[in-house]
């Protein structure tokens, strides 16, 4: 794997005496503590396999090329994204810096490595893509395939239709989409950039939910955009409960919302219903 290179040689060879390592969605690493893997949603520990301190700040070291101060605004919102795409949370003490505006990480606790996969495959997902495409919420769970559903859709629609990828943690875009993309960016910022600028038919993004984002989702879609995102939810109902997608849903955003499901290592669409 890519991540090998970031890890200290103790982590780098239990995971290579492992079965499989392409099952692996996560690898979670705290100071002094065992590392616990993610495999399709179940945690695993490793058995007392402890990182310490200094391993774990040589790592974050190497994860920004051993430049800390490029990624210091990733860091401020408690991530940063690796060359190959996978995500890494960051754990820690945090403090704030008003002369940047920023958050500072003061000291390291963890990482949250997840494993960027290869494009995966919904069991039933002709069922979606034989459909009209217009505004999209895909709602799940973590590691249920919301992500990866974003990827295939983005794929899909760039074949013949102005695409714009809003990827703020610099997930979504690979290199199979024909699409315009802006990385590293506040989505509210981004899809303002996106409607202004590039003339898109559709907006992909990932993860919504907060305020400005709504505001500036529902601005665009009176342009003409339709949009495709996803959001935390167990299940169609639980959306409701989030008042910022509620706004969205009732101004018509969305005409469809998809729930997606991951299952004794497939991947479902459960769910297509009308909005």
């Amino acid at each position: 794997m890519e991540i090998y290179k970031y890890l200290p040689e103790s982590l780098v060879l239990y995971l290579k005496r492992l079965d499989s390592t392409k099952e692996i969605t996560e690898i979670r690493i705290r100071k002094n503590k065992s590392v616990q893997l993610t495999v399709y949603g179940n945690t695993v520990n490793t058995d007392n396999l402890i990182v310490s301190e200094q391993e774990l700040e040589e790592m974050l070291y190497r994860m920004c090329n051993c430049s800390l101060n490029i990624y210091d605004e990733e860091i401020s919102n408690g991530y940063i994204t690796l060359n190959d795409g996978c995500r890494v949370g960051l754990g820690g003490e945090y403090y704030y810096n008003p002369d940047t505006e920023r958050y500072v990480l003061k000291e390291l606790v963890s990482l949250n490595i997840r494993i960027a996969g290869d494009m995966i495959r919904f069991e039933n997902q002709d069922k979606l893509f034989a459909q009209k495409i217009s505004g999209i919420l895909i709602v799940g769970p973590p590691h249920s395939g919301k992500t990866s559903l974003l990827k295939l859709m983005a794929e899909y629609l760039s074949a013949d239709c102005r695409v714009s990828l809003c990827d703020e943690r610099k997930e979504l875009y690979t290199g199979n989409v024909n699409a315009d993309v802006i990385q590293g960016i506040k989505k509210p910022v981004a899809i303002s950039m996106a409607t202004r600028t590039l003339n898109p038919q559709y907006i992909i993004c990932d993860e919504i939910g907060l305020k400005e984002e709504a505001e500036e989702i529902l601005s665009a879609v009176n342009t003409g955009v339709n949009f495709i995102c996803s959001a935390h939810a167990e299940t169609i109902n639980q959306v409701f409960k989030r008042p910022n997608i509620k706004i969205l849903i009732e101004n018509g955003v969305f005409e469809k919302m998809v729930l997606v499901s991951q299952k004794n290592k497939k991947f479902y669409i459960e769910e297509i219903v009308d909005v």
